[in-house]
This record gives C-alpha cells, structure tokens and sequence, in this order.
C-alpha cells in the first residue's frame, strides 16, 4: 500500500520541505475585493503584505472549494497511491476540513481518511511533516494518523501581535476588545486551545511578549520539536530561534513564515512559536508495541 499526506494552505512549512516529502497542499483563496487569489500559488507572502499596506480593499479569506480537493486526491491515485490522510486546520478556525469531506465523496480507488489538527500555521504542518515522513518510511495510514493524532495532542501554540485590528476585523474578536487592547496598548500573547484561539496574556512591550513566550516555553520541557513563525519581522524569529536553541540541545528548530492566508488574520508583525513536547509515558508505551 502506498500512503500519501495531503494538507492545506495554513500549515505554512516551507517550500523545500513540501517538496522533498511529497506532500500535496491544497490552497485556501485570498479575495481582495473581487479579486480571488490563490495562497502561495497566485500571491507570495512577500507580494501580500506588500499589498497588504496599498491595497484600500481589506482582504478576506475563503476555504478550498470541495472540487479542489477531488482533484488533489484523484492526482495522487492516479499517482498509485492506495491510502490518503488529508490533514487539516482546526475546524473550529475553518470550513477546510468540511470542504476536504465533500472532496472525497465518489472518489474511489483508495482510503482517504481526514484529521482535524486542531491548531494551525506550523501547529498543524509540523504533525503534517512527521506524518509524511512516517508515510515515506513505509507505515500504514492508520499508524500515521495515530502518530500525527499524538504530536497534535503535544502541540503548544503561542503568538504575539503587533495589533489586534487584523484579527477584529477577520471576526476573531469584538470591536471592544480590539479598542480595549489599543487604548491599554498592550501586546497580546495568544494561544490555541481546544482549536480556538484564546489570550492567555498580556503585557506592555514586544519585548515583554517575547520574553513572556519564552518564558512559557522553557516551563515545557523537555521538548522534541521547536518552531519559530513570523509575517514581516525576521530579525526577531532569528533572535527567537536562538533563544529557543538553548532550551533543548536535543530538539529539531523549524524557522518558516507565515503564508498569505494566515496573514489576512494576523497582519504584520506575527511572531510565533510552536511546541511538541516529549513523548509521554503513554506515547513511550505505544511506540514500543
């Protein structure tokens, strides 16, 4: 049996590891006005936010159609695949994980099974990359799920931003709160929780905010996988990067940026981190049946 990984958009690892796994990414859409854009495939990040300080349209975003994910899974049987685990952004963030169900309706010739991440950005393409490293090593679809299910369990999520008004006018929060935070000009510290994405902090400075993310890093170690995430600020992943290194000499460190889509929602000056702490007695025990 042959398993193939497909994801979405939002998972936001970068382009050389995509293609060395052979994952297939299926793109969510940017609508600047009427204007549909495909993310990553018509606009780059570099092009958006470019865009994104011009453009008197706010932009909006939208799921993949159904159709998009028909073809994406009928490429890879064609391709000889026989088993597809389709993987995606929380559902509670999204219509994704809806439109990759309706995709493989009438589609025959091979298993296609789907899993709610429950987070996003490289909260979910972390779990993606270690499911289609599983998959090229040979491991069925129901061991990999299980395997991508566990780091989702172990994933920790935790990001600033630079203002709240992208996230307010994207429906992530009210008006009263968006103003509250201006006029207190506090940073946020947000994370995702049960696949919503929920404050758990607030402080002055950017400064503070970072040392606050790190701060809750260090609490979870040991750790197996860091990774660093940002929209506009590259110095400060890097610096992040650093400082994270030193919490676990024997962690892996993924550094990416964030994809057009995830920036309609967060804006400029996101900065994130990613935690999958060590396996737990539990994880340790089925590993080794």
């Amino acid at each position: 049996m042959t398993l193939r990984i497909v994801t979405d958009s939002t998972c936001d690892l970068p382009r050389e590891a995509i293609q060395a796994l052979g994952i297939t990414v299926v793109p969510l859409s940017i609508l600047f006005g009427d204007e549909e854009l495909m993310d990553g495939v018509d606009i780059q990040t570099e092009q958006f936010f470019r865009r994104l300080e011009r453009d008197p349209h706010m932009p909006t975003t939208a799921q993949p159609a159904p159709a998009l994910f028909a073809r994406a899974y009928q490429r890879l049987i064609d391709e000889g695949a026989t088993e597809i685990l389709s993987i995606h952004l929380s559902e509670k963030l999204s219509g994704t994980f809806e439109s990759a169900r309706l995709g493989a309706e009438g589609i025959e010739g091979a298993r296609i099974e789907r899993l709610d991440s429950g987070s996003v950005s490289l909260g979910l393409g972390i779990g993606v990359m270690e499911a289609a490293k599983a998959a090229r090593g040979g491991k069925g679809l129901d061991e990999v799920r299980a395997l991508a299910a566990d780091i989702f369990r172990r994933t920790h999520i935790y990001v600033t931003l630079e203002t709240l008004e992208y996230l307010r006018r994207g429906g992530r929060m009210s008006r009263g709160q968006e103003f509250l935070g201006t006029l207190l000009k506090v940073k946020p510290v947000l994370s995702i929780q049960d696949g919503e994405v929920v404050p758990v902090g607030r402080v002055r400075t950017r400064q503070r905010a970072i040392e606050d993310i790190l701060s809750r890093c260090a609490d979870l170690r040991p750790v197996e996988h860091l990774s660093v995430i940002h929209s506009t600020t590259t110095e400060e992943a890097n610096y992040m990067r650093d400082r994270l290194a030193a919490l676990d000499a024997n962690a892996t460190i993924t550094v990416g940026r964030i994809t057009p889509v995830v920036g309609v929602h967060g804006g400029p000056g996101v900065l994130g981190v990613g935690i999958v702490t060590a396996p737990d007695e539990q994880t340790r025990m089925l590993s080794a049946k």
